[in-house]
């Protein structure tokens, strides 16, 4: 142990295993999900101690490595376990082998405080991101963290109150269904002393399926009067800071409560008390690298004091140019926004209109900074720009715990014959360069404005901010960056919205096979760029490639594939994925992005999220088996119908029936479905399908494979991923065109249907033609055959005392055309027929 404190806190949150739908497979205990790693508890350790923590999941029972995003953490141990405290009574039941692990993680000294993402590779899977929290206090555990019941000494009242001092950390849980549990405890505090408690609860992020915490902080005086309450702030949206200066000594009485009560889960949260001052904000909210930017520290009642703060030498790229600011003795940390340019301070004065604005006379790039403090103020703020330079306006004000819901308008000043007019409120998840959905997937950055603006003549402009509901405050601080922009693109992992986010958020490939993933690609936020893409990877491991075709211009979907050896060592990691432009005088640049819901919501509607620009890759023990395509012969054709050959190679002792998918496809190439290979057989033939508006060319396609059964489809658990080694895919206009003429024919007769062919490449032999969807009672006597050099086709037909009078369209025409072994399935026409009542024939 090194003589370092030991935190040996740990407790679960699960439903029991009663509790468990019928339909789940037997290695599932979350009750709406089936992660790998579905939750780690406690999710807080002190920096510098040593942690034990349970982990639950699924199929944990081969463990061979952690991985955690950054330095300054590592499992040291781990064993499984098989008993678990109930979340609601806390009593040890029984778990199923492989859903419990307890670790013991080595926190280092010099560990960054705050969030840390880790995965955990098994012999076979890659896990789902989770979380790990790390605070500079001992943590010690709330004795009572289950429902409170008074006889056996609960800390739901304030003479129940659990004592505690400053500079700790306590872990404690909102059990689930418990109706507004309430977690009281007592801090000794002398008149004139501060106490700081601050929460992490929401920020958590564990609930993978409808779950919620929403805490709130209430302390009491010695009379156990109310002397303050915070539920939400601006510095970390839904968990409460209290800061206070005790008014006479006595026992205080903190009571962490949920202010409103969500779905029935149990609910962690680490409350750090404190005697640290607590700004809420900071002024201005970042400075130029390599210089010592003063700043006020502005706290909840509007007070400030004053410090210095050396800035980094050099400006980090996307959330790496924020850095934290960290008053002594405080847990979290306020953000500051570096730059390679420097800051426009507000001077004080009155520029409360556009012919009243701050002139800055010097070049961009610039940032301004300043605080609304009056009601419905705007600051205006006057500047140069020269016509054929673009920029990128980005605000920061709620992205950095400011209470300004910040509005941007950009126009010509007086004497600028300029037609640029803009104005901006919230912005979208590209805005902020990440993917996301903009319907229900919500954070502070959203608030705040983003704009692209490009002068059209050379000139002055204005800039001005204000408060979209007209508020104010000392707290309602802003930066405006004016940049150059810079065309980007972004590739992320496109997810099912029937199936969990978090399902192959990852790449996982395994021994000696391959595996595919869909890539999406999300244009910048005023990217330029119309030109093709290539995606490529960096820092793999030895013994694993990778491979995606390049992107045709507008192209926002692709597939890539991942091969290892059969001795590539087992391996997990984060990797790079990069996008460079075809053309390569071109200026253009993209990277990788993840960001996935760590707590969702009922409906989607998804406030705490995991968030990277790295990917994690992880190589794996063999599959059971391997799957392989046949490359066709001959082309897929417009509006045809191409079967591909299946095999499947199975390792001794695997049986089981083996689905086999497209999970992407050329444009306007769709597939009926999945395939089934049944239990010891070993090919199969997979159907592709060109429609009219497919585009020839030469495309690459791999095919994904995976158990039929034994797994849980919505996150992926239990399943093996493979994929065949890509093949060569060429596609190609049509063979034929028939145009049908208008056909007639009455009930308990025969007839003709007639079609001109038109020739669009030559035939490779003689083709086989049939009608298709004829309506009922009609019948092809015989199908057709079609040569080379025919320019029209008569099909036989006969209608039986079945047909209904009446006028049919759509009659189509099925070709099957054979070459080079291989037969191809085309459609072609849409024609009508009319039936008629039979006439008397005397």
């Amino acid at each position: 142990m090194s003589g370092r404190p030991v935190c040996l806190v740990f407790f679960a949150a699960l439903i029991s295993v009663s509790a468990v739908a019928d339909e789940k497979p037997p290695f599932c205990i979350f009750p709406y999900s089936c992660p790998t790693a579905g939750r780690i508890d406690p999710p807080v350790g002190q920096r510098g101690a040593t942690h034990k923590a349970l982990l639950l999941g699924a199929r944990l029972q081969q463990i061979e490595e952690f991985l955690f995003y950054d330095a300054g953490i590592e499992v040291i141990a781990h064993r499984p376990v098989a008993q678990i405290p109930h979340d609601i009574h806390g009593d040890l039941r029984p778990t199923p082998a492989g859903t419990a692990v307890e670790l013991t993680l080595k926190i280092a000294d010099d560990c960054r405080v705050g969030e840390h993402f880790f995965r955990l590779r098994t012999h076979e899977a890659l896990s789902e991101m989770l979380s790990f929290w790390v605070t500079p206090f001992p943590c010690i555990k709330e004795h009572h963290w289950a429902h409170d019941r008074t006889a056996n000494g609960g800390n739901g009242r304030p003479d129940l109150a659990q004592p505690v001092k400053r500079d700790v950390t306590v872990i404690g849980y909102h059990p689930a269904y418990a109706t507004m549990d309430h977690d009281f405890y007592a801090v000794e505090l002398q008149q004139g002393e501060r106490l700081t408690v601050e929460v992490w609860s929401a920020c958590l992020g564990f609930h993978f399926h409808g779950g919620l915490t929403d805490c709130a902080i209430t302390v009491y005086d010695p009379d156990q009067k109310k002397l303050a309450y915070c539920d939400d702030t601006s510095l970390r949206d839904m968990d409460p800071i209290v800061s206070l200066t005790a008014p006479r000594t006595g026992t205080y009485y903190v009571n962490i409560h949920q202010n409103m009560d969500y779905e029935g889960k149990l609910r962690p949260y680490a409350a750090h008390f404190s005697a640290a001052r607590r700004p809420m904000i900071t002024y201005p909210l970042g400075g130029q690298a390599g210089t010592t930017v003063p700043l006020q520290l502005i706290e909840a009642d509007g007070t400030h004091t004053s410090a210095q703060q050396p800035l980094p030498a050099t400006p980090g790229v996307f959330e790496q140019s924020m850095m934290d600011y960290r008053p002594t003795g405080a847990v979290i940390a306020n953000r500051l926004q570096v730059a390679s340019f420097a800051n426009v301070l507000e001077d004080g004065g009155d520029h409360f209109q556009p012919e009243q604005a701050q002139v800055y006379d010097g070049e961009l790039p610039i940032a301004f900074n300043g605080r609304i403090e009056h009601e419905g103020k705007t600051d205006w703020f006057r500047f140069s720009a020269k016509q054929g330079t673009r920029y990128r306006v980005r605000t920061y004000a709620a992205t950095l715990g400011s209470s300004l819901d910040a509005r941007l308008w950009i126009r010509p000043a007086e004497g600028t014959s300029s037609r640029v007019q803009i104005e901006a409120d919230d912005s979208r998840w590209v805005d902020h360069d990440w993917h996301g959905n903009d319907k229900v997937g919500f954070i502070r950055d959203r608030m705040d404005p983003v704009a692209i603006f490009e002068p059209d003549t050379d000139g002055d402009y204005l800039i001005g901010i204000a408060d979209a509901q007209r508020l104010f405050g000392a707290d309602f601080v802003y930066r405006v960056e004016i940049q150059p922009h810079t065309d980007q693109a972004f590739v992320y992992f496109p997810t099912d919205y029937r199936e969990s986010a978090h399902k192959r958020d990852r790449l996982v490939i395994h021994r000696g096979n391959t595996t595919e993933h869909i890539l999406g690609i999300l244009p910048g936020v005023g990217n330029r760029y119309r030109g093709g893409i290539e995606i490529y990877a960096t820092g793999l491991p030895d013994g694993v490639t990778f491979s995606c075709p390049p992107l045709a211009p507008g192209q926002t979907l692709t597939q890539a594939t991942l091969t290892a050896s059969a001795n590539a060592e087992p391996w997990a990691g984060l990797v790079e994925l990069k996008l460079r432009p075809t053309d390569p005088a071109a200026s253009f640049t993209g990277s990788f992005v993840h960001n996935v819901p760590s707590t969702t919501r009922r409906g989607g509607y998804n406030v705490v999220y995991n968030r990277s620009r790295r990917c994690a890759l992880a190589v794996v023990e063999e599959a059971p088996f391997q799957v392989s395509v046949q490359t066709p012969s001959i082309p897929l054709a417009a509006n045809a119908l191409l079967d591909l050959e299946v095999f499947v190679k199975r390792r001794e002792g695997f049986d089981k029936a083996i689905r086999v998918y497209a999970a992407w496809t050329p444009p306007d190439v769709a597939t009926p479905g999945p395939v089934v290979i049944p239990p010891g057989e070993s090919r199969g033939v997979f159907r592709l399908k060109a429609n009219s508006r497919v585009k020839p060319g030469r495309y690459v396609l791999s095919l994904t494979a995976q158990e039929d059964s034994g797994g849980y489809r919505s996150w992926g658990t239990g399943y093996h991923f493979v994929a065949s080694p890509p093949i060569p895919l060429e596609i190609s206009a049509p063979y034929l065109e028939l145009a049908f003429d208008r056909a007639a024919i009455e009930r308990r007769q025969s007839g003709q249907i007639t079609a001109t062919v038109k020739v669009i490449r030559e035939l490779p032999g003689n083709a086989t033609a049939t009608l298709v969807r004829l309506p009922t009672g009609v019948e092809l006597v015989r199908p057709a055959t079609i040569r080379p050099g025919d320019n029209q086709v008569t099909f036989e037909i006969r209608a039986t005392s079945d047909a209904l009078t009446g006028q049919y369209q759509q009659i189509g025409c099925q070709i099957t055309i054979s070459a080079q072994g291989q037969k191809i399935v085309q459609e072609s026409g849409s024609g009508i027929l009319r039936i008629d009542q039979e006439r008397n024939r005397r």
